[in-house]
């Protein structure tokens, strides 16, 4: 198992160590016998080749791409390289610019008590993004990390915690005392560094230009894509650099939380654009300037540059969104994560290359290994099993072709939910509908 030094990427005004953070890299095994959910696919009549079901099963990350795919049923014949040479598409500092107005530096301000019982304040800096805005009234709602918010060294007298009582906000370009907005913590989950905040009433959002961020589908992302992290660093105001995606989605190990005890394992895309700290809660965004991550740590290690990583908005985005409905059905100011009640693993993974796309897929097999007795899953899933989609309710059927997909779809669950799991058993395909009925059937996250 590879051992990283991760820094969470905030900023505290006073002098001591940035946290650090542990974990462990999800186990493969060497397991051969099972259709995966490609092979599944062709049984019920798909045709082509697994990297062409793989690229149709993505939303189109760009509009690029959504012009190209349109461009396709309508006859061309090109691949996706020929089509942007031809359209000589691509203003990233247009789209970059927009997303700018979606940024926001973040202060949280703490209390600690020296040696002689002395009570002094200090900031913890970091940034957020607007997630949902209503200008007219001036209320918002925005994601944060966790770690920005709290803070193990304070008194813990606080009206939750080590959860700052006093947060402000200030809007890209308007980054003066005159101008700060206060803002309140709504709710978090420290095991996934997720937190949001909420602004009510604010005269500056309702007068300002200040916008939503528009989200993407991080599961669409490609390695070597162009991205932009705008945030605070150093808490010198916001800024954007510019990198492309390293890793699309990979597990980190060594990893603390916020309250420097507990140990997490992050589902992370790994970037080499530049991350400061301050950064920390800041978006990722791609060449539309749409949202792919929440930025929230780097590697710090000796001879090792430009790995910086961020939490993929889908992962991210569900778990506001969890935070956000809970705070109005109930006062746990946290996510409630649906409990399948199995235990998976991968037990192969390949990489497929679309030459329409020009972009090389990742494809895991997810195989039951255990069903928890009294489990949503107990009498319907079976070890062996392979999970090949997942459908909340009558949403969008969702292709389980990667370990961490399993994950957000379980955030995306609430309680009274049907969730509709197609599986591959043997030569056989079944499909369950499990009832999400029962408080036990959900893991609280805060």
């Amino acid at each position: 198992m590879k051992s990283k030094k991760l820094l969470l990427a905030g900023v505290l005004l006073t002098a001591g160590a940035l946290v650090a953070m542990t974990g462990c890299e999800l186990g493969y095994t060497n397991i051969v016998d099972y259709r995966n959910p490609y092979e599944v696919a062709t049984d019920l009549g798909t045709e082509g080749s697994a990297a062409e079901w793989l690229a149709g099963n993505e939303s189109a990350p760009t509009e690029a791409r959504r012009m190209f795919e349109e461009a396709r049923e309508d006859g061309y014949g090109g691949t996706y390289m020929d089509f942007l040479k031809e359209l000589g598409m691509g203003d990233s500092a247009a789209s970059v610019n927009r997303a700018l107005l979606s940024a926001v530096d973040v202060y949280a301000v703490f209390e600690k008590t020296g040696s002689r019982n002395e009570t002094t304040s200090y900031a913890s800096i970091g940034t957020g993004v607007i997630y949902d805005l209503d200008k007219a009234q001036g209320d918002a709602y925005i994601v944060t990390n966790y770690h920005v918010i709290y803070s193990a060294s304070s008194t813990g007298r606080e009206s939750i915690s080590h959860i700052s009582d006093d947060i402000t906000i200030y809007l890209y370009g308007s980054e003066y005392a005159e101008e700060e907005i206060p803002a309140t913590y709504l709710g978090g989950a420290m095991e996934y560094d997720i937190a949001v905040l909420r602004v009510e009433d604010s005269e500056f959002l309702k007068n300002s230009d200040a916008r939503a961020a528009t989200a993407a589908d991080s599961d669409a992302l490609s390695v070597g894509e162009r991205v932009y992290a705008i945030g605070n660093a150093d808490g010198d105001g916001i800024s954007a650099v510019e990198g492309i995606v390293s890793v699309d989605a990979e597990y980190l190990d060594n990893i603390y939380a916020a309250d420097e005890k507990t140990q997490l394992e992050l589902l992370e895309i790994r970037t080499d654009a530049p991350v400061n700290h301050g950064n920390s809660g800041g978006g990722l965004f791609n060449a539309d300037g749409a949202l792919v991550g929440i930025v929230n740590a780097r590697l710090e290690k000796d001879g090792v540059l430009h790995f910086g990583y961020a939490i993929p908005s889908n992962l991210a985005l569900a778990i506001a969104q969890n935070i956000i409905d809970n705070s109005k059905v109930n006062s746990s100011r946290g996510a409630l994560r649906a409990t399948l009640g199995v235990t998976v693993s991968v037990s192969e993974k390949h990489a497929y290359y679309d030459e329409k796309t020009g972009k090389t897929y990742v494809m895991e097999t997810i195989v039951v290994e255990e069903v928890t007795p009294g489990s949503v899953s107990a009498g319907k899933l079976k070890a062996g099993d392979v999970i090949c989609s997942l459908q909340v309710e009558d949403g969008k059927v969702k292709n389980i072709t990667r370990m961490h997909m399993i994950g957000n779809t379980l955030f995306q669950i609430r309680k009274g939910n049907e969730l509709n799991v197609t599986v591959s058993r043997g030569n056989t395909t079944l499909e369950f509908a499990l009832q999400f009925t029962d408080d036990e059937a959900f893991t609280l996250f805060q």
